[in-house]
Parts: structure tokens; C-alpha cells; sequence
């Protein structure tokens, strides 16, 4: 009775979303609210309820995001949201008002700072994706669907056991709706692999195009630069690497981008190889490959060149490529110094091979090493080499008379 009376009032307590109290959904919720804008482009005012109810963001109130809003009909510039703006929801764990003001801190203090976190509307996605080329809060968090069709698998298999646990509790659609709300689409983004971590990072560092706008700040002369071939093809270089390989044919032990660029802190947290607290820092290298799973050994002193190999080496990309350089900086590569440190030996053993070439003879026989040669020719062809074939022929006949039978016969 205990039981089935805890079960009662957990049922009813659980009590309805009810994040529209300004009364939004009043319009939004209605069927055929399309316009088009003033850029041409087809919109449409109309929110699913239901779909916005099992979103992320569906606990919280449309004001807490759309602040400057405060009567109707408003303008559409009055739809702005900041990302950082704290939320009338509770952060379960101390009770305290939600907010991403520490998440935005840490992008602001990242390489993608400059992207937009505040001043976004429905109406200029476009404007962003045109004047932003670093990524901002929704390129990365973008507003799909509750669970996308590919996640589908892994959801099943991690809550099969609802009805039999939860549900025994946790009744009705109206629990349902919170839970799956929040943590379940929480729980699948957690799950993400590296491949996934690396789809979304290739949405930019991909495209050549988008990352040759890209503008860094230089550390000597605090002038904005553009970037070069090496940055823009960063996506290119990696995936020439075995990390890059072994992701590529679904081999987890590979270390995806942010497992190098953000292994200890936020994802939003990235940082420039120059910044003493990268990650990537020449400094912190050793640390960051010696992480849990990858390699151990890689804070040894004997292989303090293992960890300075360059992932983005841009001698690993095809010299076909139209961004790769044709200058003078080539001549910086390891590869070039190493030719030229063996060019003395090539130019011997090919000028040695031209000679031959040319006036060694041309022999219609086939030759055999002198070292295994003789083995080769009696072991895998079965044959008796000709060394010993001539050997055979200048030795000196014996006498008839002191041959013996087997000498004789094979005389």
C-alpha cells in the first residue's frame, strides 16, 4: 500500500510544464504563420508546442531568452537572445538561477571568441554564417529534432529498462515530457563519439573557403592577420595522420580534434598553440598525450620529439593541392632538409646506375645476388647455379681408370 500510495503522489505531483506564462504560445502556436522576411526568405512564426515542450530548452520560460520583448505586436530585432543570460530554472544540485555565464567566459577566452553568443534572432542566420566565419553557440548546438534518427539505436539499448524502474514511479505524459525534455537529450549528446566530435569541428576547419576569412591576432604585433595554408588546411592535414586513419575506419583508439584541443575542461575551452595554458602548448604536449588511454610513455624524456611531431604537417598534403605553397617556406620542411642531406648518396648510386646503363654491357642472362644467390636458384627454381655449373667444368678430369662408378657415369 506504502508503495502504490508514494506511486499516487508522484503521479500527481507532477505538475505541467508551464514555461509560456507571458501567454507566447497565444500566437506562436498557431498553424500558417509564414512571412517573408526582408531578405526574401520564406520564415515561418509557428512553434510546435509539443516538439518546443521535449526540446532542450523547454522548461524555460520564452522571456528568460527573449528578453526585450514586453508587448505585441513586437519587432522582430526585439527577439534577440544572449546566451549567457541566467534562466528562471533552478540548477538542481544547489538551487541556484541556471546560466551559461561561465560556459560564455570560457568561449570568450577561446579561439572561436570572436564568434556570436548574444544579438541572435531568427532573421539573421544567414548574416552569421556570411560575417562570422568562427563558430558560434548554435553552429555547434543547433536545434534539432528531440532524438535524431541515427541515435535512435543507442537510446533504446541505454533505457530499455524504463517501464520495469522508472515507470514504476514515474508515470504519464507529463513526466515523460520533463524527463525527455532535458536529460534524455543531454544523455545522447554525452554519447557523442569522436567521430561525431569531429563532424562538428570539420563543419568549419572542412571548409577552405570559411577558414581563409578566418583573421588571427598577432602575438609580436597585436595586428589582426590572416591565416595561412597550414591553418587552413588543418582538417586535411589530420586526417593524413594515423589518429585521423584509424577514426576514419571506426577505430576509437585514434584521438579525435578536441581530445588534444579540450581534453580537460569544457569543449568550448580551446585555446591557440601560442597560449601558455593550450593544451596543445609545446609546454603542456607531453601531458596531453600521456592523457588516460593514449600514450603513457609520452612524458619520458627520451621522447620529448615524439610529442612535438606536427599533426598538421602540411608537407603531408598532396602538392596537386591549390593551397599548398610553392615558395621559398618549403624549403623549411623536414622533408626538403632531409633530401638535401641525402642528395649526395642519390646522385652517387643514380649516376652509378646510369653509367651501368650505358656502357656496363646488357647481358640477356638473368642475375642472381651474390649473397643467397646460389640458395635462391637451387631451393625455389631448382636449378644448379651457374658458378657452380663452371666451377664443375674447369675442374681436372681424373684419369679413366681412377674414376669411380658414379664419377664415370657422370662423365
Amino acid at each position: 500500500m506504502i508503495v502504490l500510495f508514494i506511486s499516487f503522489i508522484q503521479t500527481v505531483n507532477a505538475a505541467q510544464r508551464h514555461p509560456d506564462p507571458d501567454g507566447c504560445f497565444s500566437c506562436h502556436a498557431l498553424e500558417g504563420l509564414d512571412y517573408i522576411d526582408k531578405n526574401g526568405v520564406l520564415r515561418s512564426a509557428s512553434i510546435d508546442k509539443q516538439h518546443y515542450y521535449s526540446a532542450l530548452h523547454g522548461s524555460v520560460p520564452c522571456k528568460d531568452c527573449h528578453r526585450r520583448i514586453r508587448d505585441y505586436p513586437h519587432k522582430v530585432e526585439n527577439g534577440e537572445v544572449d546566451c549567457a543570460n541566467s534562466c528562471h530554472v533552478e540548477e538542481p544540485s544547489e538551487g541556484e538561477p541556471y546560466t551559461h555565464k561561465a560556459v560564455v567566459k570560457e568561449y570568450k577566452d577561446s579561439v572561436h571568441g570572436n564568434g556570436w553568443y548574444k544579438g541572435l534572432t531568427g532573421g539573421n542566420r544567414f548574416r552569421e554564417a556570411k560575417e562570422a566565419p568562427v563558430a558560434s553557440c548554435r553552429f555547434c548546438h543547433a536545434n534539432e529534432l528531440y532524438i535524431r534518427e541515427a541515435e535512435l539505436p543507442k537510446f533504446k539499448e541505454a533505457f530499455d529498462h524504463l517501464d520495469s524502474e522508472c515507470g514504476s514511479c514515474h508515470q504519464g505524459e507529463i513526466w515523460l515530457g520533463q524527463f525527455g525534455g532535458h536529460i534524455l537529450r543531454r544523455f545522447i549528446g554525452s554519447r557523442w563519439n569522436k567521430n561525431d566530435h569531429n563532424k562538428m569541428c570539420n563543419g568549419c576547419h572542412a571548409d577552405h573557403e570559411r577558414m581563409a576569412k578566418v583573421e588571427q591576432k598577432n602575438e609580436k604585433t597585436g595586428e589582426k592577420e590572416k591565416t595561412g595554408p597550414r591553418f587552413i588546411l588543418a582538417s586535411d592535414s589530420y586526417a593524413t595522420t594515423l589518429h585521423g586513419r584509424l577514426l576514419e575506419t571506426n577505430v576509437m583508439q585514434g584521438a579525435s580534434c578536441i581530445d588534444c584541443h579540450a581534453p580537460k575542461r569544457f569543449r568550448h575551452g580551446v585555446l591557440r598553440d601560442e597560449k601558455n595554458d593550450a593544451s596543445t602548448h609545446t609546454d603542456n604536449l607531453a601531458e596531453t598525450c600521456a592523457q588516460s588511454g593514449c600514450h603513457a610513455y609520452a612524458t619520458h624524456p627520451l621522447n620529448h620529439r615524439f610529442v612535438k611531431t606536427d599533426l598538421h604537417d602540411i608537407d603531408m598534403i598532396p602538392v596537386n593541392n591549390s593551397i599548398v605553397p610553392r615558395d621559398q617556406s618549403r624549403l623549411e620542411s623536414g622533408w626538403v632538409k632531409a633530401l638535401i642531406a641525402l642528395s649526395p648518396i642519390i646522385v652517387i648510386l643514380g649516376g652509378g646506375s646510369l653509367l651501368w646503363w650505358l656502357f656496363g654491357g646488357k647481358k640477356k642472362s638473368v642475375t642472381f645476388s651474390i649473397l643467397g644467390g646460389d640458395a635462391f636458384q637451387e631451393k625455389m627454381i631448382g636449378r644448379k647455379p651457374k658458378s657452380k655449373v663452371k666451377k664443375k667444368v674447369h675442374q681436372k678430369k681424373k684419369p679413366i681408370a681412377t674414376l669411380t662408378r658414379k664419377e664415370a657415369e657422370d662423365e
